[in-house]
């Protein structure tokens, strides 16, 4: 058996250090200048998913075509933009691999739960009006929005490659 140093001899003081280095190795394996970017991204999209809810689903789908209607429409809306601001996002920052789209999934899926549970029950929705958008058996396809939140990334990252390609082409040229 080694001999520890003597700071290490404390089991207290070894355990903090172990934190420590674990904490600063995680920091170092996520790609924080795409996760910075992937927040103000999704803030932007969030601001166009409040104009497609508030204006588009609320005051020109649903007076037509019934809330139901409204509401395939506004999401399936929302699932194609959502993938436009993926693309641009890995457009803009082109150093990322899988892993790190990964966590840009798992940050969007976190951020739209905790915005929509918060500014929904802060409007005054009931937690069952809430839950109505979940039951994709009535045609409703919240799920399918939040499926896209954790996706988009990854998908976009992996088949189309934006911003890789530009990286590529500057160091054939070189």
């Amino acid at each position: 058996m080694g001999t520890l140093c003597k700071d290490c001899r404390n089991p207290t003081i070894f355990w903090k250090k172990e934190l420590i280095i674990q904490r600063h190795s995680i920091a170092e394996s996520m790609n924080t200048q795409l996760l910075k970017t992937a927040v103000r991204v999704w803030l932007m999209e969030i601001l166009v998913s409040g104009f497609n809810f508030f204006v588009l689903m609320n005051l020109i789908y649903e007076p037509r075509w019934g809330e139901l209607v409204a509401h395939q429409i506004g999401m399936s809306t929302r699932i194609v933009y959502i993938f436009v601001f993926a693309y641009f996002l890995l457009r803009f920052v082109k150093e990322y691999n899988t892993k790190d789209l990964i966590h840009v999934g798992i940050l969007w899926l976190s951020l739209t739960l905790i915005f929509e549970w918060v500014g929904s029950l802060a409007i005054g929705r009931s937690v069952e009006e809430i839950l109505i958008g979940w039951n994709i058996l009535s045609g409703y396809m919240w799920p399918y929005v939040l499926l896209s939140y954790s996706l988009s990334n990854l998908i976009v990252g992996i088949i189309l490659h934006p911003g890789k390609n530009e990286v590529r082409k500057i160091q054939k040229a070189k």
